[in-house]
C-alpha cells in the first residue's frame, strides 16, 4: 500500500517536542509517523521514544491538526551524518482537524460508521415513488432505533443526495443520486474512539451473519459536544474525518439477487429482538461467531480448513450454550431419553452417549446438537443420522493428526464430500445461534436456513446423477 507524504510539523509526546513527517493514505487506511530525534551522542538511544503509544497529537507546518491513535514503532533508523534518529511509528487510525499540543486524548458521544452496499438489507430509503411514479425526497428522517443499552444506543440512519431543487440542475446527461446506510453509535457520556470501535466491531459481526458477507466501511465521522462551529449565538458541530484501519472505499459492486434471497434483513432482527440478545450473550457467542465469519475474511478458504473451524464452532457452542460437565449430559441423556418412546430409548441412550463417560466426546456434542429434541430435521446429506456424529469425530481427528490409522479403520470424509457435509454443518451452527439471537420458530428456521445453505441431499443426488451420466 502506497502512502502519501503528508508534510513536516511538530509532534508531542510524553511533554516533549518533536519534528516528524506524516504520511497516510484515506483510501486504503496506511497511516506512517516518522519521528525525528536529535542525538547528543552519535547513536540514539532504543528506548528514547516507547514501542507503543495509544494516542499521539500533532500538527503540520500548513496548520493542519492531527491525532493518532494505536501506534506501534516498526523500525529505528540512525542517520549518522545528520546527527539524527528516525522513529517510525505505524498508526491504526488518524482523526483529522483535531491535534496540536494537547496532553490529552479526544472524546466523543456519537461516531457514524457508512457501509458499503447496505441499503437494501436495511430496508429503507431516503427516496419514495409517488401515485404518478414521481421521484420524492422522504419528509420523515429515516432512523431506525436497533439497540439500546444502560449508557448507549444504535440506529440505523440513512442519509442521500438532495434531488435536484432548480431547473438548472436538470440540463445534464447524467443526474446521479447517491444514498448510504450508517450505523450511528451513540453514548450519554463522551468516550474515547477505541469504545465506539469495540462496540461497533461486535454489531458488524452480526449484520455479516445476517447479510452472509464480509461487511465494508467505507468511512467513519466523529462528533463532539466541544468540537463546534460557532454561527452567530448558535453553535453547530463539527464532524471529525477519522481514516485508519478497516477502513476503506468499497471495491466490490452490488450483489445478485441470488444472494439477497440468502439475507436475515434488518427488520426481521429488529423483529425477534435479536440486538439485545446478541450483545448480552456476545461474551458467551464471540468465539463460535469468529469461527463462523472466518471463511468470509480469508479468501479461497479449503474446505478441510472450513470443516475444521464449523466442528470448533459447534463443539464450542455445546460446551458453553449446554453443558461442558459429564455428569450433567448424563442427567440431560436421561431426561432426553425418557422423554421419548421407550421403544426407542435403548438406541437414543447409545446415540447420544457416544463413548462419554469421563469427558463429553465430540460425537456426543454433534449427537446431541443434531438430535435438537426432535424440533428440527436436519438434511445431513447420505450418511445415516445414527452414523453422522463419529463420520464428523473421525473426519475431525484425521485432518487435526493426519495418521492414516484412522482412514483405515473409520470413514473419513475427502475433499470433494466435503463442500456438501461442510452445509450441512453450517446449518446446524447457524441453527443454534438463530435460537440465541431470538429465531424461536422451528419451522421458520428450518426454511431459513435451507434458504440460505440449499438442499444437501438434493445437491449431492444432482452431482451423482451428472457423473453417472458422463460416464455413461
Amino acid at each position: 500500500m502506497e502512502v502519501q507524504y503528508r508534510g513536516s510539523g511538530k509532534t508531542y509526546l510524553n511533554e516533549k517536542e518533536y519534528q516528524c513527517d506524516l504520511y497516510y493514505n484515506e483510501k486504503q487506511g496506511g497511516i506512517i509517523l516518522k519521528i525525528n530525534v536529535k542525538n547528543e551522542k552519535t547513536l540514539g538511544n532504543f528506548l528514547q521514544v516507547p514501542l507503543e503509544v495509544s494516542y499521539l497529537c500533532g500538527q503540520l507546518e500548513n496548520g493542519f491538526k492531527f491525532t493518532l491513535l494505536r501506534l506501534r514503532r516498526i523500525e529505528m533508523k540512525d542517520l549518522i551524518s545528520y546527527g539524527v534518529t528516525v522513529f517510525t511509528f505505524k498508526a491504526e487510525y488518524i482523526l483529522c482537524g483535531i491535534g496540536g499540543n494537547v496532553n490529552h486524548e479526544q472524546t466523543f458521544h456519537k461516531v457514524n460508521f457508512t457501509l458499503s452496499n447496505i441499503v437494501e438489507w436495511g430496508e429503507e430509503s431516503v427516496y419514495t415513488v409517488g401515485e404518478h411514479f414521481e421521484l420524492t425526497s422522504r419528509s420523515d428522517d429515516v432512523c431506525k432505533l436497533i439497540y439500546r443499552g444502560q449508557d448507549i444506543a444504535i440506529n440505523y440512519v440513512v442519509y442521500g443526495s438532495m434531488l435536484p431543487v432548480v431547473e438548472q440542475e436538470l440540463l445534464k446527461e447524467h443526474i446521479d443520486l447517491e444514498q448510504n446506510g450508517i450505523i450511528e453509535i451513540c453514548f450519554e457520556k463522551e468516550e474515547k474512539l477505541e469504545k465506539f470501535i469495540e462496540t461497533f466491531e461486535k454489531l458488524k459481526r452480526l449484520i455479516e451473519i445476517a447479510s452472509f458477507r464480509k461487511v465494508n466501511v467505507e468511512k467513519v465521522s466523529a462528533y463532539s459536544n466541544d468540537i463546534v462551529y460557532a454561527l452567530g449565538d448558535k453553535t453547530i458541530e463539527r464532524s471529525i474525518e477519522i481514516y485508519g484501519q478497516n477502513i476503506q472505499k468499497n471495491e466490490h459492486g452490488e450483489y445478485s439477487q441470488s444472494h439477497r434471497w440468502k439475507w436475515i434483513s434488518l427488520s426481521e432482527l429488529i423483529a425477534q429482538n435479536s440486538f439485545e440478545y446478541y450483545f448480552d450473550k456476545h461474551q458467551m457467542l464471540a468465539p463460535i461467531i469468529e469461527l463462523f465469519l472466518e471463511p468470509f475474511y480469508v479468501g479461497e478458504s479449503s474446505e478441510t480448513r472450513i470443516f475444521l473451524n464449523i466442528v470448533q464452532a459447534l463443539e464450542t457452542y455445546h460446551s458453553r450454550f449446554v453443558t461442558n460437565d459429564i455428569n450433567e449430559f448424563k442427567a440431560r441423556v436421561e431426561k432426553t431419553v425418557n422423554s421419548f418412546s421407550s421403544t426407542d430409548s435403548e438406541t437414543l441412550h447409545k446415540f447420544l452417549m457416544a463413548n462419554s463417560k469421563k469427558f463429553i466426546t465430540l460425537e456426543s456434542r454433534i449427537a446431541d446438537l443434531l438430535l435438537a429434541n426432535r424440533e428440527i430435521h436436519f438434511d445431513i446429506g447420505e450418511i445415516k443420522r445414527d452414523e453422522f456424529p463419529t463420520v464428523i469425530a473421525h473426519t475431525r481427528n484425521y485432518y487435526i493428526h493426519y495418521d492414516e490409522r484412522i482412514k483405515e479403520k473409520h470413514r473419513v470424509l475427502v475433499e470433494g464430500e466435503l463442500q456438501f457435509y461442510n452445509r450441512s454443518l453450517l446449518q446446524i451452527l447457524e441453527y443454534y445461534i438463530l435460537l440465541e439471537l431470538g429465531f424461536s420458530d422451528s419451522g421458520a428456521l428450518k426454511s431459513k436456513i435451507t434458504e440460505r445453505w440449499g438442499k444437501v441431499s438434493q445437491d449431492m443426488e444432482i452431482l451423482r446423477m451428472s457423473r453417472a451420466q458422463s460416464n455413461s
